[in-house]
């Protein structure tokens, strides 16, 4: 008997963006320490992009396992919950007890223990256990 499709839901990470934060703001520390003043300057000017790219890029979407007959499994995503679902392909790079490092068609994912509820980020560490 196949089981039930196991479905996570992404959202953007705040203590990823937390940690863009307060690196950036311990590089502009260091500038206005160790650096010339207009260098300083400089990197306290970019340094706001930096995260505000960071933030651009979060991705928010659904990603779902699905068994095959052959009791492997199928990736599939979807970018916002509305979107039909897409073929994917996943691989599993870091998993560890407070991330998980991703390639979802290619492009890097990493699921923070804020990403998704617990229970469904407990049942994705399942099913990627065996990639492993």
């Amino acid at each position: 008997m196949p089981k039930a499709p196991t479905a996570l839901g992404i959202v953007p990470s705040r203590l990823s963006l937390l940690l863009h934060a307060l690196l950036a703001a311990a590089v502009v520390g260091m500038a206005f320490l160790h650096a010339p003043a207009w260098l300083a300057a400089l990197v306290a000017v970019a340094m706001p992009g930096v995260v505000l790219d960071a933030a651009r890029r979060r991705v928010r979407g659904e990603l779902r396992a699905l068994m095959t007959a052959d009791g492997g499994l199928r990736w599939e995503w979807r970018q916002n919950g509305e979107a039909p679902w897409h073929p994917a392909s996943l691989e599993c790079d870091y998993l560890g007890p407070w991330l998980i490092g991703l390639r979802l068609n290619g492009r890097r994912l990493w699921l923070w223990p804020d990403s998704s509820d617990a229970a469904s980020l407990w049942r994705l560490r399942r099913l990627l256990v065996p990639q492993r």
